[in-house]
């Protein structure tokens, strides 16, 4: 199935997507689809993401927007290196014990879904850096838009997982299938958790004005201090 059109069949026909990931045979065309379908839409919203610099005028606008569109891919694939190992050991320890293979599967599923929002939340997020300098507001738009994003790529992967495992019956020295939710709850916790850090470890995204280009940025503060301290320019108007 071309790129393009998986992206349909992944948003219209979950059960489907359950089922390939069920057959030996096709998981491995999932996780190559999914793939494709994450890089495509991730550069494509990294390069809208840094472009405020670029159409704003601000120096070495255009390379924040190569940054971003480079960025902002393995900004998900590391937070998914780091997370896997936990999943596949709470795969194993709730029941299904599905193969490594199937399980990356599910990952690649869940970030494909999560780009499919960001790269629908796109044409909004230009429409207001074209539409305003406002550097606060521009951040916030984009946390609220992965935040969303992410939100629905976590439901999804949650219904990926009871879609493989519906009728799971816990056996002797095994989880109960009523703790399943609790232990994938824990797990999308602890994604959530290194997926800010990490975006805060690899910012900037978008160009601060005043500010010359770099690839990274000094450590210091972490994420949600900085969430705080924008809100608060944006209210006073800087």
């Amino acid at each position: 199935m071309k790129t393009l059109a998986y992206v349909d069949h992944l948003l219209r026909n979950r059960e489907v997507v359950i089922s390939d990931l069920k057959d030996d045979g096709k998981v491995s065309e999932v996780i190559k689809t999914c793939f494709k379908v994450f890089v495509t839409l991730t550069v494509l919203y990294g390069v809208i993401m840094g472009s405020q610099s670029l159409l704003h005028g601000y120096g070495q606008g255009w390379m924040y927007s190569l940054a971003s569109a480079v960025k902002l891919p393995l900004l998900f694939l590391l937070s998914l290196v780091i997370c896997l190992p936990l999943l596949y050991v709470l795969n194993v320890l709730i029941g299904p014990r599905e193969q490594f293979r199937v399980v990356l599967g599910i990952l690649m599923s869940s970030l494909a879904v999560t780009s499919i929002l960001l790269a629908a939340c796109a044409l909004i997020l230009a429409f207001f850096i074209l539409s305003t300098k406002s550097y606060p507001f521009i951040v916030l738009l984009n946390v609220a838009i992965f935040t969303i994003a992410g939100l629905y790529g976590v439901w999804y992967l949650a219904k990926i997982m009871h879609g493989l495992a519906p009728a799971f019956e816990a056996k002797p020295g095994e989880w109960p299938a009523g703790n399943v939710k609790a232990v994938i709850n824990w797990w999308l916790f602890t994604y959530a958790i290194v997926g800010t850090q990490m975006a805060w470890m690899m910012r900037p995204f978008i160009g601060s004005p005043g500010t010359p280009f770099s690839i990274f940025r000094a450590q210091e503060s972490n994420f949600y201090v900085n969430v705080f301290n924008l809100i608060g320019r944006m209210l006073s108007g800087g």
